[in-house]
């Protein structure tokens, strides 16, 4: 049943004419006596008698009142709703994250500030993991939205770019190479290094680089999360070598972050499952990211090539 139809045998009910209701919902009379026969040939009911100006209802009428009335507000209500739903912010919403943890100590914090300040209504469930933790999250719908490392290993997921950053280096306060402006490769001869675990691709690019410049890296620990690699570097176990968006993360420990004189980049992603298309809450969500992202590490354009 067509709500616009229902308001206007309210209106008419309250107004007692088609010219009352035509003001009342600000369309036209001929519009009125229109829907009002639409709706009598819907429910094969008259539901007025004609007394010149004004329109009586039947006993008929006076049967449905109630129930119409009842539909009325229900309608509206799921009118509101599917707005709601429309603009992402909807009370009836919990939109399921998956973040790596280190990004949850300040960064994600923010991004989820500014986005409930934006979507008072919307409910936040947040999951961290590993990528390929976040992936079988997405895979499972467990999680709608994953932040994820490019490329994505898993085969069923559709990647929305977000961002590209540096490796930097990040060691100890007080550290020797803390006097250097950046950090190349050959300053790290003989240096102890906390490096992240060989099955990432981006340990495969550090050790490539290192092979090619025929250095021997002097390996202490293996990581196998930024958090705990610049936790170690803070301690004064070495120098490790992360993407400089989750350095910021751990700025606030004792440690100093120098540019790396070689581009090696890390590119990330919102990762969504194939087939289901994100949510509206999950789009503002993501431009939010990306909008906070890129305000906290602006792109760079320089490029060096290692030799």
């Amino acid at each position: 049943m067509r709500l616009d139809l229902l308001e206007t045998y309210e209106a008419v009910l309250t107004t007692g004419t088609t010219q009352g209701a035509a003001r009342k919902l600000g369309v036209s009379q001929p519009a009125i006596s229109r829907r009002l026969a639409q709706l009598e040939k819907s429910l094969g009911l008259a539901l007025f008698i004609r007394d010149k100006t004004r329109l009586i209802p039947t006993r008929e009428s006076a049967q449905l009142q109630g129930h119409v009335r009842i539909l009325i507000d229900r309608g509206r209500r799921l009118s509101a709703q599917a707005e709601e739903l429309r603009q992402g912010n909807s009370s009836e919403m919990t939109l399921r994250l998956g973040f790596p943890a280190s990004l949850t100590l300040s960064i994600v914090p923010r991004i989820i500030e500014e986005f409930l300040a934006e979507n008072d209504r919307v409910k936040l469930e947040l999951h961290t993991g590993s990528y390929d933790t976040i992936e079988r999250m997405l895979l499972d719908e467990r999680a709608e939205i994953g932040f994820v490392g490019l490329p994505a290993q898993r085969p069923g997921l559709i990647a929305t770019p977000l961002i590209t950053a540096r490796t930097v280096c990040v060691m100890p306060t007080g550290h020797p190479l803390a006097a250097q402006e950046s950090v190349g490769f050959r300053d790290l001869k003989g240096v102890p290094l906390i490096l992240l675990g060989r099955t990432r691709s981006s340990r495969r690019d550090i050790d490539e680089l290192f092979w090619k410049l025929g250095i021997s890296p002097n390996i202490r620990v293996e990581a196998h999360s930024v958090c705990s690699a610049c936790a170690l570097a803070a301690r004064g176990l070495g120098v490790t070598l992360v993407n400089e968006l989750m350095a910021l993360d751990y700025a606030h420990m004792q440690v100093t972050v120098r540019p790396l004189q070689e581009v090696l980049t890390h590119e990330f992603a919102f990762a969504t499952a194939e087939g289901i298309p994100p949510s509206r809450a999950a789009e503002n969500f993501i431009r939010k990211t990306s909008e906070v992202l890129r305000y906290i590490l602006p792109q760079k354009t320089e490029t060096s090539v290692p030799s």
